[in-house]
Parts: structure tokens; sequence; C-alpha cells
């Protein structure tokens, strides 16, 4: 075979040709993941598929915007765009006056509060892709869980378009790309106004379906708590049938139930005034919701402790099992430069004393088994005071001090 009939990507059939444009230019092909389950999405290296050739370019532009789809989200507010891609690790594509200039988006949502006099301000944008659309409404969520009564001053605009049609041709955009655009932001609710509009118009349907949920009420705090402590449970059992990585699993949807969001070592925190005051359905009839998600809370750490010891993961126990230690040193003032007496750093009127025992132990554990032998004496001193009839514990202590002597 000579040089100038060697095959090439324009000899193949046309069916496997786009079978190789769809592996270049699909969305995760194109995202590179980072710690704590961040991601960056970059397309630079997929188009140059566009600089080949004109029939390369035709055909591979076709491709790209079937296999990705813009939205383009503009606020009064600048912190939110950080807040969107820190808390709800949703990848920016554009920002500034690049988002600004931006006329490939297939959807724009108009977040604004037409009775404040933040509508002076100047507007920020950004683009995502369509598929993190519904993290963009879980943040959303939460903020409004988070903030409760900030959601009846916002007004949301939502607006399709079709960005590639020629104008002379009608537009459209397909039922299933509607309803991926449209019904993520069900789980906003009690906004001040909902405007929806766009050319190609909404299906009835799905904007009737979107208005549904969006007047379903949240779940209540009672509900989430029974949910996490179920999936708690569930958890155990994985952990009870050595299945340790399954048993994370469910600890790491528990934590979601009650609205704290585990990404890599990264933990978000949300929702904190949802779960305030007293409640009022089984089982937790008049105790508060704060303290009963404390509890589990703690819970879940002291499993997950003890998941990632049975994992022999030394690093990751410790990792958890400080956390929550430092935190409850710095509610009581103390700071890492602070040798804090075991009887003074013990808090036994906690609400889930014996569970912080069991953390204080486990991360112990884990610190004797990467060597630090100092560290896991001082947090097993505390474990003791927690935990003052646990045979394991005393022993721990005991060979640990002979050991060091």
């Amino acid at each position: 075979m000579t040089e100038t009939t060697k095959p090439h990507l324009l000899t193949l059939p046309p069916e496997i040709r786009e079978y190789i444009y769809r592996l270049i230019l699909h969305p995760s092909a194109n995202r590179s993941s980072i710690a704590d389950g961040y991601a960056l999405q970059n397309y630079s290296a997929a188009l140059v598929l566009f600089k080949l050739n004109h029939q390369i370019y035709i055909e591979s532009r076709k491709i790209f915007r079937d296999l990705n789809i813009f939205v383009r989200i503009e606020t009064p507010w600048q912190e939110a765009q950080s807040h969107v891609s820190l808390e709800g690790h949703v990848p920016i594509l554009a920002k500034g006056e690049e988002a600004a200039r931006f006329n490939g988006h297939t959807m724009s949502v108009i977040i604004d509060a037409p009775e404040s006099p933040l509508q002076a301000t100047e507007t920020e944008a950004f683009v995502i892709l369509l598929e993190d659309l519904e993290k963009f409404c879980k943040v959303w969520f939460y903020a409004d869980l988070t903030h409760p009564g900030l959601n009846r001053f916002l007004r949301l605009s939502l607006r399709l378009r079709d960005p590639h049609t020629p104008s002379w041709d009608e537009k459209r955009i397909h039922k299933a790309v509607q309803k991926q655009l449209l019904l993520p932001f069900g789980q906003v609710k009690d906004l001040k106004e909902v405007v929806i509009s766009g050319d190609p118009k909404p299906l009835p349907s799905i904007e009737a379906e979107l208005r549904e949920a969006q007047k379903t009420p949240h779940q209540r705090p009672e509900h989430c708590l029974r949910e996490a402590t179920q999936l708690k449970l569930d958890g155990n059992v994985e952990l009870t049938a050595g299945n340790y990585t399954a048993a994370l699993k469910k600890y790491v949807e528990a934590w979601e139930a009650i609205h704290i969001v585990i990404r890599g070592r990264k933990r978000h925190i949300h929702a904190d005034s949802f779960f305030q005051g007293e409640l009022r359905e089984p089982p937790y009839e008049g105790k508060n919701g704060q303290s009963e998600r404390l509890i589990l809370r703690v819970q879940l750490v002291a499993n997950t402790c003890q998941a990632y010891l049975k994992l022999e993961d030394w690093d990751s126990a410790s990792f958890w099992g400080m956390r929550s230690i430092k935190m409850l040193r710095e509610a009581m003032g103390a700071d890492d430069t602070q040798e804090l007496p075991p009887e003074d750093e013990a808090v036994l009127g906690f609400p889930a004393a014996d569970q912080m025992g069991k953390i204080y132990y486990r991360t112990a554990l884990a610190y004797k088994e990467m060597g630090d032998k100092v560290q896991a004496r001082k947090l097993l001193r505390v474990a003791t005071i927690y935990l003052p009839r646990d045979e394991h514990v005393r022993k721990e202590l005991a060979a640990c001090a002979l050991r060091i002597g």
C-alpha cells in the first residue's frame, strides 16, 4: 500500500467517524477530576478537531452541539459564582465578560430581587454544562434551608432558546432536553415569582410539572433524621458483614440526608436553621432538632472511623476523627497550641459522649498504627474518661504507655 492510499479519518465509514467524534467531544472526556470531588472542564484539546479541515469541522461540530448543552446563569450577586463552584463542586466554563458574550447557551437563568436596591448593581454571569445544572439547583436548595425566607424576595426567569437553528427556521428543543433544563428547579421553593418563556416555548406539560414540584414543601426535619438513621443502620449492616467500602457509601448517603455533603475530604454543612426548634413527629417528639442531628453526626463519624480502620486506611481514620475532635476543642475555646488535661477535654455532658469516646479511641488506634504513639496516648487518656468501663480502651492505653515508657 502506497503512502497516498493509507486509510485516514475521512476514509472511514461515517458511522465510525461519528463514534470517534463522540468519544473525543463527550463532556466526560474533557473533564479532569482533582481533589475532594472538584473537576475542571477544558475542551481546548478536543476542539482541535474543528481546525483540521472543513468536512471534519462540519461533522464534529454537530456532534459537539448534540453532546454539550450550555446554561448561562445571571445574578446581581458577585459571590454566587464562587459559592456554586466551591460549595456545589460545579465547574464554571466561562465567567465575567466571556460569559456575557457567550451565545451558545440553550437556556438563560436569571435570578434577581425586583424590590431590592441590588438591582442597580451590575449583573454577574457564568456558564455551566446542563449535566451540572442539578448540582447548581442543589446549592440553591441548601441556601434556602440555611437562610429560610430568602426565596420570598427572589424572582427566577427561565428562558429557553435554540442557539443553532437559523433564524428563518423553526426553533426546537427536544422534550427530553426541556425536562433536563427545567425540572431541576423543582427543588427551589417559595419564590416570589417564576417566569418561564423562550423560543421555542416550553412545553405546557413540563412547565406544569415544574410548578407542581415547586409547590411541594421540603421534607420536614423529622423525615430527614429518620432517613439518615436508616441509612446509618444499613451502613452498620455492611460494616458487620465486612463490606467496609459499601458501609462508607451508606454513611455518606446518611450525611446527605441531613444536608451535610461529603466530597472527598471536604464537608459542607447546610441547613442549620432548618433543624432548629422542637420536633413534633415520632420518634423525636419534644426533642431538639439540632441536638438530634448532632448525635447522629457524632455516630456517623465514629462508624466512619471504624470502617477506615477495618480497611487499614489509617490516614483517613485519623483525619475524620481529628476533624471532630478539633471542632469540639474549638467549641470549648481551645486551639491546636493548647494542651488540655484529659479531665478538661472530655465533655461528659455532651449529648453523644459515648460515641465521642469511640472517636477518640479509634483515632488513637489510627495514630498508633502510623507510629505516632505520643498522640495515640493523649487521645486514649481522653477516651478512658469517656469510656471508663471499656476494657479495650484501658488495654490499649496500658500497652501504649509501656511502649513509650
